[in-house]
């Protein structure tokens, strides 16, 4: 194998494909960059057999970008070779094999480091009978980023680490919940495909990244595997196996208590809020609900404690006390991220919904479940 290839596009391309790869992998040759030049194009592979990405790079003759003297192929160290490329003071490198042996020539820098064989590494996902959805990134964008915050971080229920893909009837249903708050996101799609899917949480953060100056894209869904269709570059994702839980039931259809609220005035209430809790080791808030006020508290304890009085539009109902995380509601703010929010309340005992402000509908809710505090 012989190439060059100027340096900042190899070292956006390695970007790329370094996502997929962990220093904690079971098969070792997962912790290299697998290289492979044809007689037009350069592809880069990295894995680490949950997610695989691979992205290409094509020979443009005018750019004079790549120039291929010989094809092949070998796996490079992720780290070591990316360090290498990186730290070059060329505008060109070039690369070529000699057996297991890789060359690399960047200006005065000449470098010669092992690699493998690239015969032992495991081929890509092959998906049999996908559905294959066309969506805007800015829509999967909005509805990662308004769901990945509810995810469980406990490994011992696994389907709880990922976002629940319920596809069909012209739309996407993002679900995500950690069983104490959920998130959920309805987005109206021109495609009648079906499926239903988790997605591990960690892959979908690793696929936003990926999602700048992409305009559309194309989800492929298998029993087993996600493919996401970038262009040049591909994304692949393991899914989470087992059936996901109701969640639809779990939202309330009706309140005794509801008030309307400016994201920015309670925001920054809940950040001091969460300060104290947090310095007291009990991450517990109250909401003392009534007429036109809304008093944000923290109990007693030997840090101390904070009490805000906040205004609120829209009263209805009857007067409420309730107790809550409110991390939790911080982060219903922030994947929201609308102006104007409208709480509504059933018991102190039973989670309590926010919405954007006017919304009738599911389609952007947050659900939190109350502590207990008795």
């Amino acid at each position: 194998m012989k190439f060059s290839v100027k340096r900042n596009e190899l070292t956006n391309k390695l970007n790329i494909v370094s996502r997929a790869i962990s220093g904690k992998v079971i098969i070792p040759i997962l912790t290299g960059i697998k290289i492979s030049v044809s007689n037009n194009e350069m592809t880069l592979i990295g894995s680490n057999s949950e997610i695989s990405i691979k992205t290409v790079l094509t020979a443009d003759k005018d750019k004079k970008n790549l120039v291929i003297e010989e094809p092949g192929e070998i796996i490079a160290n992720a780290n070591f070779f990316s360090n290498i490329i990186k730290h070059l003071s060329s505008d060109k490198v070039e690369i070529s094999t000699e057996g297991s042996q890789i060359a690399i020539v960047g200006g005065s820098s000449d470098f010669t480091v092992a690699g493998q064989s690239a015969d032992n590494y495991p081929q890509l996902p092959r998906l049999d009978d996908a559905n294959t959805i066309n969506i805007p990134s800015s829509e999967l964008i909005d509805i990662i980023g308004e769901t990945i915050r509810a995810v469980s971080i406990q490994d011992s229920r696994p389907l709880l680490t990922g976002i629940h893909f319920t596809i069909g009837d012209n739309q996407i249903k993002a679900v995500s919940t950690d069983s104490h708050r959920l998130s959920q996101r309805i987005t109206k799609i021109g495609n009648d495909s079906q499926a239903d899917v988790v997605v591990p949480s960690k892959a979908l953060i690793e696929l936003r990244a990926l999602l700048e100056n992409i305009d559309n894209l194309n989800l492929q869904f298998d029993r087993s595997q996600l493919l996401v269709d970038l262009g040049e570059t591909t994304f692949y994702s393991r899914l989470l196996e087992g059936q996901y839980p109701a969640t639809d039931r779990l939202i309330p259809s009706d309140s005794t208590t509801s008030f309307t609220i400016d994201a920015a005035q309670l925001a920054p209430s809940l950040d001091r809020a969460s300060l104290v809790a947090h310095q007291s080791g009990n991450i517990v808030a109250e909401f003392s609900i009534s007429q036109d006020k809304l008093v944000l508290s923290t109990a007693q304890s030997e840090v101390g404690k904070v009490l805000e009085e906040l205004s609120i539009d829209n009263f209805k109902g009857e007067d409420l006390k309730i107790s809550f995380n409110p991390d939790f509601v911080r982060d219903a703010l922030s994947s929201i991220g609308e102006s104007k929010l409208d709480f509504s309340f059933t018991t102190n005992l039973r989670p309590f919904v926010i919405r954007p402000n006017g919304a009738s509908d599911n389609n952007k809710v947050q659900l939190i479940t109350p502590v207990r505090t008795f």
